[in-house]
């Protein structure tokens, strides 16, 4: 599988996770669910296409976490974005960089979350194998891999397609980050999925769909890399700064025409981007209450998330539908159907300087 590169994009600080995630460290670099970091999982996920073959995008200031982390890493292999500008222009960039190293030959790519929780491994690279044999029969075509929604989440992007017996289908409609009620219709009709935000292509046709559907913004990330390759870093931030802030899906990928998505609910997939999800896939006792550790005790307690290091006894009395994370210097406590809006509180705090 050497004409197969693997992006791990681990630019994000995600925000919906704090106090665990902060800007210092954010959720790809923390063991949320394991001894190992989300991003230490997912580089041992696609480890067996070879080390050679994975490239990791990220933010230049954790450019030695990466390091640190994935000591395996070739450094070459390590893309530095000057300036956090969301999936859009993120993924921009990573693609005119693997285009300066590839030039006109046309390696399959795949870029996926570093974040994602993932429980049957072993269908997740098989299906890799099964999208990178579709492509080289389909190359004008991006793969997008869907899961069936376990539950109305507006947080997704949902698409529509019609796999019968097939895993992979061509997608007719798409409908990004739709509100509860629009969701909850579509994912009645048992024809929307949910996208993972994993992106499957051949180089070039990633590189065609930037320059017609995005020229300006395919032109800024050129002039970025030049820059970047140049030494010329306050150069590369100034050009940064003129990019636009927005997701690769409202950019480009909801306008491109030939997209396919993969079904891969064998995967046992799940983004790790909310407490409800960290909670779910996190062992519960029979009222339906998890701990991170074992010196957390629930009396006359249901459905409450109990998060932090191990070594402080937190004893849980009559409380229910609670999300309780003890970073050490900052205590989190809210309703579970409120543990959504963390995200802006974060934001909040961080520009007061409290994250």
């Amino acid at each position: 599988m050497g004409q197969l590169k693997i992006v791990i994009r681990a630019g994000g600080t995600g925000t919906r996770l704090w106090p665990l995630s902060t800007s210092d460290l954010p959720k790809q670099f923390v063991p949320v669910l394991s001894d190992k970091s989300l991003l230490q999982e997912t580089f041992e996920r696609v480890r067996l296409f070879g080390v050679e073959n994975i490239f990791v995008t990220t933010n230049a200031r954790y450019i030695d976490i990466v390091k640190e982390q994935l000591p395996e890493m070739l450094v070459t292999n390590i893309i530095a974005e000057p300036l956090k500008r969301n999936t859009g222009p993120g993924v921009a960039f990573e693609t005119a960089v693997l285009h300066g190293i590839f030039g006109e030959t046309n390696p399959i790519i795949a870029s996926i979350p570093s974040d994602d929780f993932v429980g049957n491994p072993e269908a997740f690279a098989a299906s890799i194998e099964k999208i990178a044999e579709y492509l080289e029969e389909h190359g004008r075509f991006i793969v997008m891999p869907l899961v069936t929604p376990a539950a109305v989440d507006p947080g997704y992007s949902y698409v529509r397609a019609d796999f019968g017996a097939n895993t992979c289908a061509n997608i007719s409609e798409w409908v990004e980050k739709p509100d509860a009620e629009l969701c909850r219709t579509m994912i009645g009709t048992g024809t929307w999925f949910a996208h993972t935000g994993m992106y499957f292509w051949k180089l070039q046709t990633a590189v065609s769909m930037f320059e017609n559907l995005v020229p300006g913004v395919w032109t800024r990330v050129k002039e970025i890399r030049g820059a970047v390759l140049s030494g010329n870093y306050e150069a590369a931030l100034q050009a940064a700064h003129e990019l636009p802030i927005i997701s690769i899906e409202s950019m480009v990928t909801k306008l491109y025409a030939a997209k396919a998505g993969f079904l891969a609910d064998s995967w046992n997939w799940s983004d790790v981007g909310k407490w409800t999800v960290v909670k779910e896939l996190m062992k519960t006792d029979e009222k339906r209450n998890a701990a991170s550790h074992n010196k957390v005790h629930f009396v006359n307690a249901h459905n409450n998330l109990v998060y932090g290091a191990a070594g402080k006894r937190v004893v849980c009395v009559g409380v229910s539908d609670l999300v309780i994370v003890d970073r050490g210097d900052h205590l989190l406590v809210c309703r579970i159907e409120e543990s959504g809006n963390i995200g802006t509180i974060s934001e909040e705090l961080n520009k007061l300087g409290g994250v």
